[in-house]
């Protein structure tokens, strides 16, 4: 007995569509007799009331004109009568599945009944009870007191055989089913001159209804799926033409609703719509969507999203070429008019949902590289702009990514795609095990360094953040990973002077955008960004290789400056959820720094990695709400300047909860494990023997202090004692003072960078 059959769904179907377009066909047919019955009437008139050869050619095609009407109602009635009987076969394919599945549950549920009671009667004789499957006969000897629930048993699963045999023929009813009706509406002839296009009855299209009875076969041969792509292009025109065309607008959606995740048909549709149709469509349903009332604006944005849904369908099947080809179709129709450049924005707007394919959003990203950098600046639409509208359902809101810059969204879609954006960003074939490397990229300089991200012109750096943290890669010596740290170098050497890298025009997505970026390369960060920088001017090593304490083996990170970090920093802790994200990825460093010293680590650099962490996101955050304040208040620029003096003071000032708290909340709890651990072997200490970490320790310099003094007692402490007969005390004293003062200087080295910037803007 296979149960695999019942995951199938024979019953798969909406009968009362089929119902509907079974009476949309009848009215048809019906509407074609009456013409045939008029225009033979008309023409028999005539021939009796004239005379000559000019009244008999009349009368002729008046006859030719009637019978090729009763031929076309003929074949309204075929179909009609084709898929009447496909719907009401089909309701008793569905009576069947349901009481098959039906008898199948309920013979399990009494089988599995039955197998309990032999067991537990196995068990209750002496014997011992053996896991056995309900469908399998039991694996060990029958016990004679049990014989009736044996019996019951057998019987059970004897009646699900029988439903799962029932159901196995529905499924091969529904395929016969299935392949019976596309036979038999191909068998439906109707006159040439009644085909779609003829303007006789467009909804008479029994080409149509064969390639879509087909289509549920799984049978679309490419004839067939030209006749949809011929009856797509119609209605596309149709809609784009008379846009309130609400029934041809419903047609469109029914059949991209049918049909969207169907690669091949897509294929077929978007070929031969073409890119320029999707920019003008697209920008007709945004143009209707303000003022025409709630249930057009829903009817007009759910056809975008269908539209945009098939697209990415389609574009899932094309070649670089053909992406290409699309991509320049729709480049050349939103350059010839005012709003249409945010329906390429529109199509890229969703990439968790429609996706476009890698090959397409690589070559949109490089015809928006050649155009904008071409042409000095950025090319896009302002927000309200039709693609804009359409993405927003009208409500034409600024935090859901930005329709209206096309690059944006490009960018964002492209950072789902890590290895193109590398090799975007850089370019292919590159020997990233080389150390002569170019260390300028026109590339990166213009979109990081230049490009204008800020609110309201775009959308907050969400895009390009988006693709920046999307090119990540985890730690590691190889190709990839050096691409990466060269990447970032770069990134970071051209983002932190654009000048519309500020709090304030930052978006809360692209918050969360920059601090995935910085999470990503965090190890590398802390020591190369936080504690030290790279060059003091300009690019010298594209990366360098650096030990992170919890890692057997070096890692490659980028060779970043200290003054480049603290804007990018400032910009990702500017609101509250990109703050949350850099927290946590700097709590789960620091659990797992700490935790490696058990494991042999250095305790000392752990402890100054993990303050180094602590200080950029307390001076990052501190330096954020500074500039928010300045951006709201004039009058706090010359106080800025003045009041930039002890970090400790700052950060105690600021309304935000310090990092600095927050990790020596969590590392307390940890170190606290780990002492038991070591001295206990796992086991839990008695309370005579608790940890010696005083409560209530809240400061660096008292978690320093008590941390040092406890990696002491338990033997973990790696640091030489700096002179003869120092005690614990002491030893823990010293390196608190170093280690407050790396805190500060860290917090100190970001504001001033940010701070900085502020004033230079």
């Amino acid at each position: 007995m296979d149960l695999g059959v019942l995951e199938r769904s024979p019953e798969a179907g909406d009968v009362e569509a089929v119902d509907g377009v079974v009476a949309g066909y009848a009215v048809r047919a019906e509407r074609f007799g009456v013409r045939a019955v008029a225009v033979r009437a008309a023409g028999d008139g005539l021939v009796a009331a004239s005379a000559g050869d000019w009244a008999s050619a009349l009368g002729e095609r008046s006859v030719r004109l009637a019978a090729g009407f009763d031929d076309a109602a003929g074949g309204c009635r075929q179909v009609a009568a084709v898929l009447a009987g496909y719907g009401a076969a089909l309701r008793g394919v569905q009576r069947r599945v349901r009481a098959a599945r039906h008898e199948v549950a309920t013979a399990r549920s009494r089988a599995v009944a039955a197998r309990e009671r032999y067991a537990a009667a196995v068990v209750a004789g002496g014997g011992a009870g053996v896991p056995w499957s309900w469908t399998d006969v039991p694996a060990f000897p029958a016990v004679a007191g049990a014989a009736a629930e044996l019996a019951a048993w057998r019987e059970a699963v004897g009646d699900a055989v029988v439903g799962v045999r029932a159901f196995e023929a529905c499924c091969e009813d529904r395929e016969s089913l299935d392949r019976d009706t596309a036979a038999r509406l191909a068998g439906v002839e109707v006159m040439a001159a009644y085909a779609p296009g003829t303007g006789v009855d467009a909804v008479v299209d029994v080409p149509l209804v064969q390639a879509l009875a087909a289509a549920g076969s799984g049978r679309v041969t490419a004839a067939q799926r030209r006749v949809m792509a011929e009856w797509f292009v119609g209605t596309t025109e149709q809609v784009s033409n008379y846009p309130r065309d609400a029934q041809a607008l419903a047609a469109l959606s029914g059949f991209l609703d049918a049909w969207g995740d169907d690669a091949e048909v897509m294929a077929a549709v978007f070929a031969a719509v073409g890119g320029a149709r999707v920019v003008r469509l697209v920008t007709m349903l945004g143009e209707q969507m303000v003022g025409g009332g709630a249930d057009r604006d829903q009817a007009l944005a759910a056809a975008g999203r269908g539209l945009r849904w098939g697209l990415a369908s389609a574009s899932s099947t094309w070649s670089r070429s053909a992406a290409a080809a699309f991509a320049a179709d729709m480049v050349r129709a939103a350059s010839s008019a005012n709003g249409t450049l945010s329906a390429i924005g529109f199509v890229f707007a969703d990439p968790q949902d429609a996706r476009m394919s890698e090959a397409f959003t690589v070559a949109m990203a490089d015809l928006l590289d050649a155009i904008e950098r071409g042409n000095g600046g950025p090319w896009r639409d302002g927000p309200g702009s039709p693609g804009h509208a359409l993405d927003t359902d009208g409500l034409l809101s600024l935090d859901s990514g930005g329709a209206y810059d096309a690059a944006a969204r490009v960018f964002e879609t492209l950072g789902a795609y890590p290895q193109a954006a590398r090799d975007w960003l850089t370019g292919e074939g590159v020997d990233w095990s080389s150390r002569d490397l170019p260390t300028t990229n026109s590339r990166i300089a213009y979109w990081f360094g230049t490009r204008d991200w800020a609110l309201g012109a775009s959308d907050g750096f969400t895009g390009v953040g988006v693709l920046w943290a999307g090119l990540q890669a985890e730690p590691g010596a190889d190709a990839v990973s050096r691409q990466v740290a060269a990447l970032n170098t770069l990134a970071f050497d051209a983002v932190w002077m654009n000048p519309s890298l500020l709090p304030g025009e930052v978006s809360t997505s692209g918050s969360e955008a920059l601090a995935q970026v910085v999470a990503g390369q965090l190890p590398g960060l802390i020591q190369i960004g936080f504690e030290s920088g790279g060059p003091d001017a300009g690019v010298g090593d594209l990366w360098r290789e650096i030990a992170v304490p919890y890692l057997p083996e070096r890692t490659v990170t980028g060779y970043v400056a200290r003054e480049w970090v603290g804007p990018v920093m400032t910009a990702a802790t500017s609101h509250a959820e990109g703050r949350s994200l850099l927290q946590s990825a700097v709590l789960t460093y620091q659990e797992t720094a700490f935790e490696s010293v058990t494991a042999g680590a250095s305790a000392s650099r752990s402890l100054e990695t993990v303050v180094s962490a602590w200080a950029a996101v307390d001076g990052a955050s501190v330096t954020a709400t500074e500039v928010e304040q300045y951006l709201h208040d004039q009058q706090t620029k010359a106080g800025l300047t003045a009041a930039r003096a002890v970090a400790d003071t700052a950060v105690a000032l600021s309304p935000l909860r310090p990092m600095s708290s927050i990790g020596v909340d969590a590392a307390l709890e940890l170190l606290h494990r780990q002492a038991e651990t070591q001295l206990t072997g796992g086991d839990v200490l008695a309370p005579a023997v608790r940890s010696l970490l005083p409560d209530g320790v809240g400061t660096v310099d008292e978690f320093v202090r008590a941390t040092v003094v406890e990696y002491q007692r338990i033997g973990r402490w790696d640091r030489p004692v700096a002179q003869v007969g120092d005690t614990a005390d002491v030893v823990a004293a010293d390196f608190a003072r170093q280690e407050t003062g790396r805190y500060e200087d860290v917090v100190g080295a970001v504001r001033a960078r940010s701070s900085d910037k502020l004033r230079e803007s």
